[in-house]
C-alpha cells in the first residue's frame, strides 16, 4: 500500500500551526477518510466537534483543524522532509 504525507492546519485564535503525518492507505480516498477520523479526535477534551469542509472545529469554533493537503510519498521521502523541516542550518 502507498504512503501519503498529510498536512493538517490548526488555528487557535490567530495562531496557525501545521502538523505533518504519514498515512498508509490503499488510495488517496482511504487516506482522506483515515485523516478525517484522526482529526475528529484531534483535541481530547472536546467530544463533540463540529464538522466543516475538510475538517472540524473545537471549543465552539475557537480551534479549527483542517486537512490542507495529501501527497503520495515514501517513508524515506517523509523522513527527509521532516529532517529538513526540523533542522537549523547555521552555515
Amino acid at each position: 500500500m502507498p504512503d501519503y504525507r498529510i498536512k493538517i492546519s490548526e488555528t487557535k485564535e490567530e495562531d496557525l500551526d501545521y502538523h505533518h503525518y504519514l498515512v498508509t492507505a490503499k488510495d488517496e480516498n482511504e487516506a482522506r477518510k483515515f485523516t478525517m477520523r484522526f482529526m475528529e479526535r484531534f483535541i481530547d477534551d472536546d467530544n463533540d466537534p463540529d464538522i466543516i469542509e475538510n475538517g472540524y472545529t473545537f471549543y465552539n469554533k475557537a480551534v479549527v483543524v483542517k486537512l490542507e493537503s495529501i501527497k503520495e510519498t515514501t517513508k524515506e521521502q517523509f523522513k527527509d522532509f521532516l529532517l529538513k523541516l526540523h533542522t537549523i542550518n547555521m552555515t
